[in-house]
């Protein structure tokens, strides 16, 4: 994980920007390269934080090649024309790569084929052009922000995370941007072009009205939960097949190498742990790929106020940490946050780091996933105090984007079929990268942690896309049967989660009980007046509330 960030401006002298949010990304290394000279009026800097995690030791950034092309690059290559071996660094294959392209189709074409989460800042020397872009989900954050007031030296700014309090825009994945000066009236423009589209084969089959339920036996469906299984296993190796074998704090000892012999014993590998079905099935599979030596974190957050009862959230995860493996360590944490705490980090940390997003939906989720991510709490089997020191993070999103997991989805179908359930779907993985990634991305990564998405590894949703919406969900059954019925099937025959396998939907803000703290009567889409006011005293709670 990194920051990274390009600035164009009119200012030969390095320009005045607070890069902490930046910073904060890469607590690894962090380096300024630039002012860099376009024109006579125009100059460039580049600027990045670095969280190493591939390859054998650290690396630098940016990297720069014996042309002067210069790249930024944040994120993981897991698969596609780049052949990544455990002890490559992906961002130097990628560099290499980029500087064989001769034009915009080349560099089009190399980005097209790369399977991973990324995003990226390339400037190609000869040309005096800038191409950067997001992956085809956008699974990495990337902003942008166009300075028009004539008397700013800034003039256009590219970044992972709000920086100067500008305003910014959150870029389209699946599009390569390319930046041209124009040299003959020191003015610039901006072009796109969208990546290569893959095509996917559907698997022919024809909606009934049998019940799924009663089609577990059929030959198509059984093949489907089986290759769907696989798939899923293999998306989640390649994100935790790798990891480093030191913690955040062990690597500090050492010289900038990631992946020493005799790693620490403390967890490298962290999951976003609700005891939901999605959750519950990352652990079981991610137990089956990491040695059994190794202790896996297990994050489950809580908001508390006057009502002592744990909300579900909680007690759904620990009794799902009852299905999984006795033999492995699952340091189970209680991270228990109040009114005060939430209040305090999101008015100093969480409300940066969640612009441009700015609903009452954006506050209550980016707040929930920061204060599991921080990973601060008490241990479940012991009750002491314990900080996870894991840099990587599992999430279970993408699951209901794609299996119809949410309510409303039951809507959709009960009005308009199947065929109206599908272009639901269609529409959630379309808009996923400004309504969920960017947001959960700059969340997590304001942490020096960098979060995986293993439902949305590329070849498990080209997969998951070319199978019929009604042989992955039937929502004429029951909730906690119908929605994600195909997840639900493989955790209940294949991974030993009986009980998992029947819990019901229930969003994070529900169910860590965030959306109830504060008691406002408030819609979801609702603009968030906590995300765009300064509040002052905000570690004071009035005795009205």
């Amino acid at each position: 994980m990194c920051g990274i960030c390009f600035c164009l401006h009119t200012q030969s002298t390095p320009i005045s920007i607070d890069y902490t949010p930046l910073n904060a990304r890469g607590p690894d290394f962090q380096n300024q390269h630039g002012p860099i000279s376009l024109t006579s009026d125009f100059y460039v800097t580049f600027v990045v934080s670095v969280l190493a995690l591939r390859g054998y030791k650290q690396q630098p950034q940016p990297f720069i090649d014996e042309d002067g092309n210069i790249l930024l690059y944040n994120g993981e290559i897991y698969e596609g024309s780049l052949q990544i071996k455990p002890d490559d660094n992906d961002g130097i294959l990628l560099s290499q790569h980029l500087k064989q392209c001769s034009n915009d189709i080349d560099i089009c074409n190399l980005i097209s084929t790369l399977e991973g989460c990324f995003a990226f800042i390339y400037f190609h020397k000869k040309t005096n052009s800038l191409y950067y872009g997001r992956d085809r989900l956008g699974r990495r954050s990337l902003m942008y922000s166009i300075e028009n007031n004539s008397q700013s030296n800034i003039k256009m700014i590219i970044s992972s995370v709000r920086l100067n309090n500008l305003s910014y825009i959150e870029l389209d994945s699946n599009i390569l941007y390319k930046l041209t000066v124009i040299q003959t009236d020191n003015t610039f423009k901006i072009d796109s072009i969208p990546y290569i589209k893959h095509s996917i084969d559907i698997i022919p089959f024809e909606p009934s009205d049998i019940l799924l339920s009663e089609l577990e036996s059929d030959s198509i469906f059984q093949n489907i939960s089986k290759t769907f299984l696989n798939q899923l296993q293999l998306a989640i190796q390649r994100r935790i097949l790798n990891l480093p074998s030191l913690c955040r704090q062990c690597k500090q000892l050492t010289n900038n190498i990631l992946r020493p012999i005799n790693g620490c014993q403390h967890a490298k590998l962290a999951i976003l742990f609700s005891g939901g079905i999605d959750s519950s099935v990352l652990a079981v599979l991610a137990d089956r790929i990491l040695p059994i030596n190794e202790p896996i974190d297990l994050l489950n957050v809580a908001f508390f106020s006057d009502i002592l009862t744990p909300p579900a959230d909680r007690q759904t995860g620990l009794q799902a940490l009852l299905e999984l493996n006795p033999i492995r360590q699952w340091n189970f944490v209680k991270i228990d946050v109040d009114l005060n705490e939430l209040r305090y980090y999101r008015e100093n940390i969480i409300k940066t780091v969640i612009y441009p997003c700015s609903t009452v939906l954006d506050d209550s989720i980016g707040s929930a996933l920061w204060f599991a991510a921080r990973g601060n709490g008490i241990l479940h089997h012991n009750n002491i105090p314990y900080e996870s020191l894991a840099e990587v993070l599992l999430s279970g999103l993408g699951a209901d984007e794609q299996l119809a997991g949410y309510s409303r989805h039951r809507t959709t179908f009960r009005t308009g079929g199947w065929k109206a359930l599908e272009n639901e779907l269609d529409m959630e993985m379309n808009r996923i990268s400004k309504r969920n990634l960017g947001r959960d991305d700059r969340v997590i990564s304001s942490l020096g942690k960098e979060v995986r998405f293993p439902y949305l590894d590329e070849q498990l949703v080209n997969y998951l896309r070319s199978i019929p919406i009604c042989l992955k969900a039937d929502l004429r059954l029951p909730r906690g049967i119908g929605e994600k019925y195909l997840l639900r099937y493989i955790a209940r025959h294949y991974l030993s989660l009986e009980q998992s396998s029947k819990y019901p939907k229930r969003a994070i803000q529900f169910g860590s009980r965030i959306a109830k703290l504060e008691s406002k009567k408030e819609k979801a889409s609702d603009q968030c007046s906590r995300l765009t006011t300064t509040t002052t005293n905000n570690n004071i709670i009035d005795d009205e509330e």
